[in-house]
């Protein structure tokens, strides 16, 4: 009986490259491989990604982040990952022609190349990222907020930030106007 090579060649020839932690285990699906990569590699690996003959019908399905402000252990010592940078960034990829999931993670500090011009639904994405995490695209055309008010400068999904915010926030019917009252905080 023959068994086949699971691991897709033309990807890990491109990846050999990189030298980057490419893993699967028996939780995830068959076909889906994770790799860590140096930031620095990211637009390339995307452009590789859109453009290869076999996953050039890909499309990017999710992009968000981890925040690792309290980890204490990210990961094994990897070259990639140095624990100065406080988030992880993932992006999920899906080929309809080769059927495989591929979750590519890198470790930013605050700004990372914005991949808009690659992928058409990375605009959307990006600025959600942008918006929760505060992570900054860089040469992005636009980068208005999509659910926060457009005077804010929070970042929700931080593990810095208080669970009950920094301000209430209710509609005054006599100004015609959103007002914001200070929360005050307890230490304990």
């Amino acid at each position: 009986m023959i068994k086949k090579y699971r691991f897709p060649l033309n990807i890990f020839v491109v990846f050999e490259k990189l030298n980057p932690v490419i893993f699967t285990s028996n939780k995830l699906p068959k076909n889906h491989y994770v790799c860590f990569i140096n930031k620095n590699w990211y637009v390339g690996i995307n452009l590789f990604l859109k453009n290869e003959l076999f996953y050039s019908f890909g499309t990017l399905s999710e992009m968000s982040a981890i925040d690792t402000l309290k980890y204490t252990k990210i990961f094994p010592e990897n070259e990639y990952f140095n624990k100065s940078n406080r988030f992880l960034m993932y992006n999920i990829y899906y080929t309809y022609y080769a059927k495989i999931r591929l979750t590519l993670i890198c470790s930013v500090k605050n700004n990372i190349q914005s991949i808009e011009t690659i992928y058409k639904n990375a605009n959307w994405l990006e600025r959600e990222v942008s918006e929760m995490f505060g992570i900054g695209f860089l040469n992005k055309k636009d980068s208005r907020p999509l659910l926060l008010d457009y005077s804010r400068n929070e970042f929700p999904m931080l593990k810095d930030f208080p669970t009950e915010g920094y301000y209430d926030i209710y509609y005054n019917f006599f100004e015609n106007k959103l007002a914001y009252v200070q929360n005050e905080f307890i230490e304990l």
